[in-house]
């Protein structure tokens, strides 16, 4: 397991696996290998084009990983499509990923198309034409590039049918493409 929790033990890690998912895992079936460049893939790292930013970043991190340890089977949990090339052409690994939120989606792009104010789009760029033509086309472009990446996924995990209709609309695998909804413990919401 990758990490760049560089601070936390497997001890740690073992034990809030436990009580967070309910999962035993024994100590002897489990490495974890810290990363210490995480700060590439901060968003803090990134004021302007953050997006492409931590994707340019989350490659230097995956360099690093590839080079501390080389798995067979390689599953992005944390959004990092843009180190699938990575793994699959350099590492020769197989490629899994379970999508939280895509990096990109189509509401993003609609949402500067429109010049809507928003989390990705703020009053500078909505007010001005140019500016929101400027960054559209960024954001077309990046979406392409996102698109050619996450192709390189042979299994896709997605965890909601909104995360999979951008995924699908975006990657165009949806053969490769399931929803598996995350764990929750309801009894607590009773």
């Amino acid at each position: 397991v990758y990490t760049g929790d560089t601070d936390v033990a497997k001890p740690k890690f073992l034990e809030l696996a436990r009580d967070r998912f309910g999962v035993e895992v024994k100590a002897d079936t489990v490495e974890f290998v810290h990363l210490r460049k995480r700060w590439w893939v901060e968003a803090s790292t990134w004021r302007r084009f953050t997006l492409l930013g931590q994707s340019f970043g989350s490659v230097i991190l995956g360099w690093e990983a590839l080079c501390s340890f080389r798995p067979d089977v390689f599953i992005d949990s944390m959004g990092y499509a843009f180190t699938f090339p990575l793994f699959a052409l350099v590492g020769s690994c197989r490629i899994g990923c379970y999508v939280h939120y895509p990096t990109i989606s189509t509401d993003m792009l609609a949402r500067v198309k429109s010049r809507d104010l928003g989390v990705c789009n703020d009053r500078a760029v909505a007010r001005s034409g140019v500016l929101s033509s400027a960054k559209l086309l960024y954001y077309k472009a990046f979406a392409w590039v996102y698109s050619v990446v996450g192709r390189f996924a042979e299994v896709v995990m997605v965890n909601s049918s909104w995360t999979g209709g951008h995924i699908n609309s975006l990657w165009k695998i949806p053969d490769r493409t399931s929803v598996v909804f995350p764990p929750c413990d309801t009894r607590m919401l009773a």
